[in-house]
């Protein structure tokens, strides 16, 4: 595939003195594939080394086909591989051993490894008999890397969670099923165990069904299957995982409330299977100021975030909860409206939400919006991002936030510092007022 850099930014540029300081990008990078209808994003992993991967879908011929793209530390582009042929790109995977791996497909899944340095395609392998349906705004994961270097990929068949596996050479091994008995069930999460296992969250489709989480042992073997009802016992949206060092499973999702919204709730499950507490974290006392749960992430020190969604006012809002106990230990708002689309966690503690709003009189057109918080739930900086709609993929790491927009050219990528004193920089745009 050909590429095109639309842009690559190096903003060095300093503010008068007593000017106010504006939070501007390090780095900005947008591209867009030659001879496509459209480019889209659909997710960014950062690698240990600080090369970063996109997963990109390009409209051609009328068919929707599945790539990835490497960015080097700086924004500087590496190289764009296009899978031939229609599928999606659902999850991006860089591997130790110097390959990434791009996990995509709906009717039939599949896992294509790429060389991380050349681009040159390793192995591309198709598993059918399985579902891989993605509900993109939470952020789950849909591949993972077992220790001995087999790649895992969460699906579903009609009533079974479905554990595909491929081999390091691509070969298709024997996938683990857990069998629900509940009719038909969505897998939405998956994360490796350091045993050689599996954590698989989902939920099922029918009234009453709850949400269900599974750990398979190295062998494929059922260890545990948690069920989670809420008040109704009707999941809405899907169900986000993060493991712990001790094997315990940290579970957030949105059952619905008794006044027909979905609500937000965390739970914790210990590597037996044993329930160590549950959180309804959303005010179910009336449906006015109940909210459901946005993306989650886990921090450094084993604290979930949470974004929240909620009904009045609709404004950039973040929860942290202790991992330990479940208590909430605060509950933090930006200044600006929108709706949370990611988040991510800096190893030093800080928390990025990235979403959008509305623009005033824009016909439902929407821009993006950053807000930035400290590990003390402190509200540090405030960014409006006018040429982009809102985010894909939010990555926290030592060189700073990088974030994964939409708009109108293609592929954006940004990189924003991630160490500035609170209250540094506000808008830039007069979108806010």
């Amino acid at each position: 595939m050909s590429i095109r850099i639309g842009c690559l930014l190096l903003a060095a540029s300093m503010a008068p003195a007593g000017a106010q300081t504006t939070w501007e990008p390090v780095w900005s990078t947008t591209w867009a594939a030659d001879d496509a209808a459209s480019t889209h994003a659909s997710v960014l992993r950062r690698a240990d080394d600080g090369t970063l991967f996109v997963g990109v879908e390009t409209a051609r011929a009328g068919q929707q086909r599945a790539g990835v793209l490497r960015l080097d530390a700086d924004g500087t582009i590496g190289w764009a591989d296009e899978r031939p042929g229609p599928g999606s790109a659902e999850d991006v995977l860089p591997m130790a051993d110097g390959r990434v791996a791009l996990a995509g497909g709906t009717a039939i899944p599949f896992v294509r490894t790429v060389d991380s340095g050349s681009g040159a395609p390793d192995w591309d392998t198709s598993a059918p008999g399985a579902m891989l349906v993605v509900l993109r705004s939470f952020a789950t994961r849909q591949i993972a890397q077992t220790p001995s270097g087999d790649l895992l990929v969460r699906a579903e068949n009609d009533d079974a969670f479905v554990v595909l596996r491929f081999g390091a050479q691509g070969q298709l091994l024997p996938p683990w099923r857990w069998t629900s008995g509940l009719g038909a069930v969505w897998a939405n999460s998956i994360v490796a165990l350091p045993d050689g296992g599996a954590i698989v969250a989902g939920r099922t489709y029918a009234i009453g069904g709850g949400f269900r989480t599974v750990r398979f042992a190295a062998d494929g073997s059922l260890v545990y299957a948690d069920a989670e009802f809420g008040e109704l016992g009707n999941p809405l949206g899907a169900a986000w995982i993060a493991t712990t060092p001790d094997g315990a499973t940290l579970v957030v999702a949105s059952p619905e409330t008794r006044f027909g919204m979905p609500g937000a709730m965390a739970w914790k499950i210990a590597a037996d299977g044993t329930r160590l507490w549950t959180r309804t974290l959303s005010d179910q006392a009336s449906g006015s100021t109940t909210f459901s749960n946005g993306p989650a992430a886990l921090g450094p020190e084993g604290d979930l975030r949470i974004a929240t969604a909620g009904t009045t006012p609709k404004v950039l809002r973040l929860i942290r909860v202790d991992g330990a106990t479940g208590a909430t230990r605060w509950d933090s708002a930006a200044s600006m409206p929108g709706f949370a689309d990611r988040l991510a966690v800096a190893p030093n503690g800080r928390s990025l939400l990235g979403g959008s709003a509305h623009v005033p009189g824009g016909g439902g057109r929407t821009y993006a919006t950053l807000a930035e918080f400290d590990a003390d739930g402190l509200l540090c900086r405030e960014r409006t991002v006018p040429d982009l709609y809102g985010f894909t993929s939010i990555v926290g790491a030592v060189d700073g936030w990088t974030v994964l927009g939409i708009g109108d050219d293609g592929v954006t990528v940004q990189r924003y510092a991630a160490d500035g004193a609170c209250g540094d920089g506000l808008f830039t745009d007069g979108f806010e007022n």
